[in-house]
């Protein structure tokens, strides 16, 4: 019908270009927040040109036409990244996770980005060839040209984060379609959870005993997290009830540490003291106390109960490099330091410690996710069971005569 029109409609202007003659419409209308803005576009036919002024106006109307906006990627994230509620330790791996698609996209417009654009961003990082860019690099990366190769366990996160980004720019009308939830995730296995057995866990103690960090240790193995550990203070410590209060940690951020609130509400908790345990901890109290003596005004009295040689709170990335140090001097196969307060959860369900239990112990908020994460124990713990079992039933198979 189109094709047979009698004349050109009076809003479709003629435009003459070095391509030769086009047709130009104009629609002005309004974004959601109120302000104006104009779609110029020209065409080679007029037909075309009527098409797509209806088509624009239709939407317009309907509320379902995303005008175009200058947001950039780089903009979209760090506003995305300011509404976050989350802890500062959070934040700093959201930041991690995002670095890349900022350093790759981060000066084009949102509205611009495609699925293949991601995707580019995905094959980078599994080659190894992302390019490293400065967007809140830490000092340690600047200079960096190339990032190593990511494994799916780091580009899984970026993409979800991606994701959450443009849903965000979805809901807002800034965008039309979220197109990072069209990249698939990559597939990945649970890396296998290394924890120590009861004869290393001694080995280990009994190599850093008496160090500065012995006690931070101990703690550990008695199923703590490392923030948690570090913002533990003796007035936590009841010795006489043989009780231990967490409620707080403190984690690594740029520049430094802070201390805030545990990583959930579940964190917050009260554990009983083993015997060793509280021995331990009388022992720490007295050398800092007879340290605290010899070294007067020199001696930091911070009230923490892991503290360095001058009472100082150490950085937790320096904790987690002597971990490693303690570790490889005791002859003993790299542990996280994160995995080493699962060892006692491990024992624990070997024993027979129910999971609710033992994800009350380890401030879990969830059972289920406790046995997910010790299932490669289970195979022990059911040939126990067997042999409870076998104990239990051999007398009563034989049958008595007849």
């Amino acid at each position: 019908m189109l094709a047979h029109m009698a004349r050109r409609p009076e809003w479709v202007k003629v435009v003459e270009t070095s391509a030769g003659k086009r047709y130009e419409v104009r629609v002005h209308a309004s974004r959601p927040d109120g302000t104006r803005f104009q779609h110029k576009k020209r065409f080679k036919a007029v037909e075309e040109a009527v098409k797509w002024r209806s088509t624009l106006i239709s939407e317009v109307a309907h509320g379902t036409h995303v005008a175009p906006a200058e947001l950039t990627v780089q903009q979209a994230v760090e506003s995305w990244l300011q509404g976050q509620r989350i802890r500062p330790k959070t934040m700093s791996a959201y930041v991690t996770a995002l670095r890349p698609i900022v350093d790759h996209l981060g000066d084009r417009r949102v509205q611009s980005i495609t699925k293949d654009d991601i995707e580019q961003v995905v094959q980078a990082l599994r080659d190894g060839k992302s390019a490293m860019g400065t967007w809140n690099a830490p000092e340690k990366l600047k200079g960096k040209k190339t990032r190593a190769a990511w494994s799916p366990a780091s580009i899984n996160p970026m993409l979800a984060h991606t994701r959450s980004v443009f849903a965000d720019l979805v809901d807002q009308g800034a965008v039309a379609r979220n197109v990072a939830a069209l990249v698939k995730p990559l597939p990945s296995e649970r890396a296998k959870l290394n924890t120590l057995d009861a004869e290393q866990i001694a080995t280990l103690l009994k190599s850093t005993a008496g160090q500065t960090l012995d006690i931070a240790w101990r703690l550990a193995l008695n199923g703590m997290r490392r923030g948690e550990i570090l913002a533990l203070r003796w007035d936590d410590v009841d010795l006489t009830a043989k009780t231990l209060a967490i409620s707080a940690a403190r984690l690594a951020i740029p520049g430094g540490s802070e201390t805030g609130a545990p990583k959930t509400t579940s964190s917050i908790r009260e554990l009983p003291l083993t015997s060793d345990l509280t021995v331990a901890l009388r022992r720490e109290r007295k050398r800092q106390s007879e340290l605290k003596l010899f070294l007067g005004e020199k001696w930091a009295d911070t009230g923490l109960v892991v503290v360095d040689e001058f009472g100082k709170p150490p950085h937790p990335d320096t904790v987690t490099h002597a971990w490693a140090d303690a570790l490889k001097d005791a002859g003993l196969p790299h542990v996280r330091l994160h995995d080493a307060r699962h060892s006692c959860a491990t024992l624990m369900h070997l024993n027979g410690v129910p999971e609710t239990v033992i994800a009350a112990w380890l401030g879990h908020t969830d059972a289920r996710f406790t046995l997910s994460v010790y299932t490669h124990s289970t195979n022990s713990a059911l040939a126990d069971a067997a042999a409870k079992l076998d104990v239990i039933t051999a007398g009563s198979t034989a049958r008595p005569a007849k």
